[in-house]
Formats: structure tokens, C-alpha cells, sequence
């Protein structure tokens, strides 16, 4: 299971974003006829870590960034530590957003929520995402058992954190942001420590996943097995940077993105 890191998961929220339609999104509006994109963050993010990217799409689509419980404006609400549970309280609100014209896209940890929510949706209401895209995250089926993060004491997981690199020396350093960080960090580690594969019938969707070069800890090679979950197309690539290539402007990817939206 790929490790995650708080990397960009503090940046201040623009003030004239179009704001949330309800507690579960931020939102980039745009006409109807667009596709809607959905963005599901890495573990410890908050939406406004997605805000640029989002923000590179307007042209494109309706994004609705998904803001788990338990950070930013929703910091005082009990955080999930189980993706199925999580999965299924996120349905109700989702459920409005989509139509035939709707594509996923999760990055690590929001990698294995964008694909249960995949199959929730195509199982219980036949309405698959027109495109499932991922990065940074070994396919569900290949993901090792037994992790324990969420054990950890907290400094034991602040050294993790501070290991896994990319991590802004002032935030390692200060207090504040260490209290305010490792709950939701240590959650969502338990999200993706827990995590079990459930045979299901195959998503029809094409899937797309990616991975950066210089990600230490998840060789691009192991993001091959998520073509196993689809009976459409599949296709897999390796991109310019680390475990945070998708949120670089200088890897590609957001150009990838764009490419998919209008494919």
C-alpha cells in the first residue's frame, strides 16, 4: 500500500472559489454541458489541496473536489477509518452529480475511494463513471495486508510522515500543524491499512493509471494490475516526478487530465 504524505494538503482555499454546494465538495462550476469531474484526495488532504488542479479544468468540466469529514470546514465531524462505510455515506450526495458524463479521479489513498465508489455506482444504480483514472496507488487486488501506521505513537508517525519527504520543513517543525494534521493522517492510514480486495463483477469503464518516475515507494510497474478490474479499455503510464507528480505542473499530468476529458 503506498504511503501517503501531507504535501500540499494546507494551502489556503482561493476566496472566490465558487465554495461548496454542501458539506461534501468544493466545487469549480462550469456550464451543464460539460463533464463532470470528481476529485478524490490523497489521505490527509483536504479539497483546497486539489483547488489548482481543479482550477486547470474549468474550461473542461463541473469539478466537485470531495472533502472528507474531519478537515477544513468539516474538522469537527468523526473521521472514517473504513473505506466502505466512507463510501457509502458519500453516495447520497454524489448520486446528483453524476450522469453518463461523469469522470473519476483519485490520487493514492483517493485512488481506492474513486474505484469503491466506481463499483458502488455501477452495481447499485448501472451509472460506472464514464472514466476511472488513478495515480500513485498499486491496484486494489495487489495491495499487502497487515499494515499497522495507525498504530503508531505520534511521534512515530510524525517520523513516518517527515520520512516519506516532501513535507515543508516549517510543518515538521511546528507544533500546531502536527496537532492539527495527525488525526486525520492517522485515519486515513487506517482507511488504507485495513483496506481488503472483494471480488466484484469488473467495472466496464476504461481505466487509466499513472505513476511518477522518482516515486520511491510504488514502482510504475505496479500500477499495471489495476487493468485487471475492467473489461474496457486500460492503459497505464509512468510520469515525470514523485509520489506528487499529479499536483506538479511541470510532470504532464494536468495535460493528461485535459486529455481525458475531452477524449
Amino acid at each position: 500500500m503506498q504511503p501517503e504524505m501531507i504535501a500540499r494538503t494546507t494551502p489556503q482555499q482561493p476566496s472566490n472559489a465558487h465554495d461548496i454546494d454542501d458539506t461534501w465538495y468544493l466545487t469549480v462550476d462550469a456550464p451543464a454541458s460539460l463533464p463532470t469531474l470528481i476529485v478524490f484526495p490523497h489521505a490527509g488532504a483536504g479539497a483546497a489541496a486539489y483547488w489548482q488542479l481543479a482550477h486547470a479544468m474549468r474550461d473542461l468540466a463541473r469539478t466537485r473536489i470531495v472533502r472528507l469529514p474531519g478537515r477544513e470546514s468539516r474538522a469537527q465531524e468523526r473521521r472514517f477509518t473504513d473505506i466502505r462505510p466512507l463510501v457509502r455515506a458519500l453516495a447520497p450526495s454524489l448520486r446528483p452529480h453524476l450522469s453518463s458524463n461523469c469522470v473519476f479521479y483519485g490520487h493514492s489513498m483517493g485512488a481506492l475511494i474513486a474505484f469503491e465508489t466506481a463499483r458502488l455506482f455501477s452495481l447499485a444504480y448501472n451509472l460506472p463513471p464514464r472514466h476511472l483514472i488513478v495515480s500513485g496507488m498499486e491496484a486494489p487486488q495487489d495491495s499487502p495486508a497487515g499494515q499497522a501506521r495507525h498504530l503508531l505513537t505520534d511521534n512515530e508517525l510524525w517520523h513516518v510522515v517527515g520520512e516519506m519527504g516532501g513535507v515543508p520543513p516549517e510543518i515538521m517543525a511546528d507544533d500546531s500543524m502536527r496537532r492539527l494534521l495527525l488525526p486525520s493522517l492517522r485515519a486515513d492510514f487506517e482507511v488504507t491499512d485495513t483496506y481488503t480486495f472483494r471480488a466484484m463483477p469488473l467495472l466496464s469503464c476504461p481505466i487509466s493509471a499513472y505513476a511518477g518516475h522518482q516515486d520511491p515507494e510504488l514502482p510504475a510497474a505496479a500500477m499495471a494490475g489495476w487493468g485487471a478490474n475492467t473489461t474496457g479499455a486500460f492503459t497505464h503510464q509512468a510520469m515525470p516526478g514523485n509520489h506528487f507528480f499529479n499536483l506538479d505542473d511541470q510532470s504532464g499530468f494536468i495535460q493528461e487530465l485535459r486529455g481525458h476529458l475531452t477524449s
